[in-house]
């Protein structure tokens, strides 16, 4: 009962929140009330009520304040907080009615993960392909293992695919064949998709990626499977991060930005082994100078990517030992760096 109850009242405050809006049956997100959010940026919506139990919770991912459902509603409207604490008492939830006027907690305990998205229309998980099918051929070519179908998609058709899950996404996006990587933060919350072309795509946009929200964060691939404990691995490429272990993907050459947005004392860049890269070579040494790790491939190294350095023959557990041995900081790598560029 009071769940139904919270639900009610969540719906009830929706137009007092900026930018509600309900994600699945019992989670809503939008901008914070308690902190703004943000001040220079309106879209921007980092607060969370989810399910936990028979109750609903609050938790905003920017100031961190975490607390139950009805200190929320106390803080934004007083008299519609007055009439939930009656009728989550006439319920028959009266101890949980005390715990509505709990006092609001901005020590965040653990966030729970809430369930992925599983289900999408016009994409099948590449796990339940049948044998032979052209796009498990596509990730057989590429040797990515089978422990990780179950994290890619295929759709026939990723215009209508990302049309039914984010409607009016704005892009103008070819209907071809798709492998479909989904992004999910530390949450579980799904956040964007990425289709990277097969044969029969429109090899001209190799990947369409499209966020499922408005936040302006930096998009990484990688961050629900991350433990922060350990050093985490920052590659480039979201398939090349599936080769490593806690390794994340930021989806283009600015490692340094992508090592900004995660919360964790030890962190590796691993770009491309692309010394003529002229952009590759800038951001490495803004890496290097910053004091960041870094890895400087050896040249007896083939592949310009990790995926690359799979197809050439080396196994992950080879490329993990690689990248030991070629990790560097500060003035050793600095050295390392200026024999390794060729610009």
């Amino acid at each position: 009962m009071s769940l139904s109850v919270d639900s009610k009242y969540v719906r009830l405050l929706s137009s007092r929140l900026r930018n509600f809006k309900q994600k699945n049956s019992y989670l809503w997100n939008f901008s914070c009330p308690i902190c703004g959010d943000s001040q220079k940026n309106k879209s921007k919506a980092r607060g969370y009520v989810f399910q936990k139990g028979t109750d609903l919770f609050y938790r905003c991912h920017n100031c961190g304040v975490s607390t139950n459902v009805g200190n929320l509603i106390k803080q934004v409207d007083g008299a519609l907080y007055k009439e939930y604490v009656l009728e989550r008492y006439t319920s028959g939830k009266s101890n949980n009615a005390r715990t509505a006027n709990t006092v609001l907690n901005i020590s965040p305990p653990r966030f729970d993960k809430v369930k992925k998205q599983k289900f999408f229309e016009h994409g099948e998980w590449v796990n339940a392909l049948p044998s032979g099918h052209f796009c498990l051929n596509y990730l057989q070519k590429r040797r990515i293992s089978q422990s990780h179908y179950d994290k890619l998609i295929f759709s026939k058709h990723y215009k209508q695919f990302c049309d039914t899950l984010i409607p009016n996404h704005g892009k103008t996006i070819l209907d071809d064949a798709r492998l479909v990587i989904p992004f999910y933060d530390e949450y579980n919350e799904l956040i964007a998709v990425s289709g990277r072309a097969l044969e029969t795509s429109d090899k001209t946009l190799r990947y369409v990626t499209i966020r499922t929200n408005d936040s302006d964060d930096k998009l990484l691939y990688g961050l629900d499977r991350l433990d922060k404990s350990k050093t985490v691995k920052i590659v480039e490429g979201p398939i090349d991060s599936l080769f490593l272990s806690n390794c994340v993907a930021s989806g283009d050459a600015n490692l340094t930005i992508a090592a900004k947005n995660i919360d964790a004392d030890k962190k590796l860049l691993i770009f491309d082994n692309e010394p003529r890269n002229k952009e590759i070579v800038k951001m490495m040494q803004d890496a290097i100078r910053i004091g960041h790790d870094v890895v400087i491939w050896p040249d007896t190294i083939a592949g310009k990517d990790i995926n690359e350095m799979v197809m050439s023959g080396l196994s992950p557990d080879e490329i993990e030992s690689i990248i030991s041995s070629n990790t560097f900081r500060g003035l050793e790598a600095q050295t390392k760096f200026v024999f390794w560029k060729k610009v």
